[in-house]
């Protein structure tokens, strides 16, 4: 796993991320450990006690039952009151409003069901319907993006990816146009007004797990995250790639959720160990980031963080992933149970404090 001749870069790069609250797991632990004596080993131990505290700053909005099978992302509607979540082994968008139980919304052939968002100036609600390996009966899934009526949730469009495509995390422009992410072929699709199929926007093989996207207010650019690419932010125009940067070292990869909050990305980073939500400040400059804070770490009632939306200054999102929990077609793997879900609010502005 590790290059022995290359001891010192290990060692380096291993306190870099230590000092920039990553942990290791046991076993890296342990099979570094292995490889370091004298003082080496020293500061190898002094990184491995680097550990990052908890953040904990959300609060539980909801909860959602266990026959709902593996919720992936949430919306709240604050206009229609309502509470949505998606589902990637129950193929279907849920719906819980206030003072009532949750139902389905009827969605003809629905799939595996990731992002969703609303584009509040055309009364829609988005969802993208997609197949994973945990889909259930895969023929029968429905592969690109669906349009419902924001009041009666009655299905207004429904725009197909080009076959064999899956649409996973998805995003709205100011202009109408549907972008999603194809974390499987490593592309973005989108689909204006017009399109009765979505068409490539970025190529193939372009990134590698390409997840959240989040467009700017301006409709100049939106930005891509992926595990292990990093953060990039696409020209739309010109529809150029720029992988982001920053002017400080930080963590830019692991983040599969991502939103716009003024001049913030607001990322859900589940691909780093602990888990963390972080705010990081966009420069002036393209592709590039010029500050970062944590809002959330290691919270002890996290799984998994995932998906949500931003809802004026607060972010909804699925606080307790339940990806561990099913394997092929979405059965339950050996000794696992479902499980409940948790809904959790995140405020993304600092308030003072309300003294009595």
């Amino acid at each position: 796993m590790f290059a022995n001749d290359n001891l010192s870069g290990v060692l380096e790069q291993v306190e870099w991320l230590s000092a920039r609250g990553y942990v290791f797991s046991e076993e890296a632990q342990e099979q570094l450990g292995a490889l370091y004596e004298g003082d080496q080993a020293v500061r190898l131990g002094s990184a491995f006690a680097t550990a990052a505290p908890a953040v904990t700053t959300s609060s539980p909005a909801g909860g959602v039952p266990e026959e709902i099978r593996l919720p992936e992302a949430s919306l709240w509607d604050a206009a229609e009151g309502r509470m949505f979540t998606t589902t990637i082994v129950s193929r279907g968008l849920f719906v819980i409003e206030l003072d009532g139980d949750w139902r389905e919304v009827p969605i003809d052939g629905a799939g595996s069901l990731a992002g969703i968002v609303l584009d509040a100036p055309r009364d829609l609600i988005w969802v993208g319907s997609g197949v994973v390996d945990q889909t259930p009966e895969p023929e029968t899934a429905f592969r690109g993006v669906i349009a419902l009526d924001r009041t009666t949730l009655e299905e207004r469009r429904r725009v197909p990816a080009p076959e064999g495509v899956t649409i996973s995390d998805i995003a709205v422009g100011p202009d109408g146009t549907i972008y999603g992410s194809d974390p499987i072929g490593g592309a973005i699709y989108s689909a204006t007004t017009a399109d009765t199929v979505m068409q490539p926007f970025i190529a193939p093989g372009t990134f590698r797990s390409p997840q959240g996207i989040a467009v700017r207010d301006d409709n100049s650019a939106f930005y891509v995250s992926d595990y292990r690419y990093g953060l990039a932010q696409v020209m739309i125009s010109s529809r150029a790639v720029y992988r982001m940067g920053a002017v400080e070292p930080m963590l830019l990869d692991g983040v599969d959720g991502l939103w716009l909050h003024g001049n913030q990305l607001i990322a859900v980073q589940n691909g780093l160990n602990p888990h963390r939500i972080t705010a990081f400040e966009l420069d002036a400059r393209v592709g590039v980031i010029a500050s970062h804070r944590i809002l959330e770490r290691a919270n002890p009632e996290w799984t998994e963080p995932l998906g949500g939306v931003i809802s004026g200054d607060t972010l909804y999102y699925i606080g307790t992933g339940q990806w561990d929990l099913y394997g092929e077609a979405g059965g339950l793997r050996e000794g696992m149970s479902a499980r409940p879900s948790q809904i959790r609010t995140l405020q993304l502005v600092e308030t003072a404090s309300q003294l009595p």
